[in-house]
């Protein structure tokens, strides 16, 4: 069985703390524009906030991960 190293345990950190982010954040914004009054923009914060950190975190995280098979 492998070791976890630090570097392992910090980016598993970091991943779960962009994964909450990016969730609460423009779901927070998007309910406070609605509520205010401003429903379309609500929803263009929300979908252009959390797009943004889908992309990032394929390019962060799941992007470097070598996905080869057996040769």
């Amino acid at each position: 069985m492998t070791e976890t190293t630090s570097l392992d345990r910090e980016r598993t950190v970091l991943a779960g703390l962009t994964i909450a982010f990016a969730v609460i954040v423009p779901g927070v914004l998007k309910y406070l524009l609605t509520s205010v009054g401003f429903s379309f923009l609500g929803t263009l914060v929300w979908a252009l906030g959390y797009g943004g950190f889908a992309i990032a975190f394929f390019y962060l995280f799941i992007r470097p991960i070598d996905l080869t098979g057996p040769e």
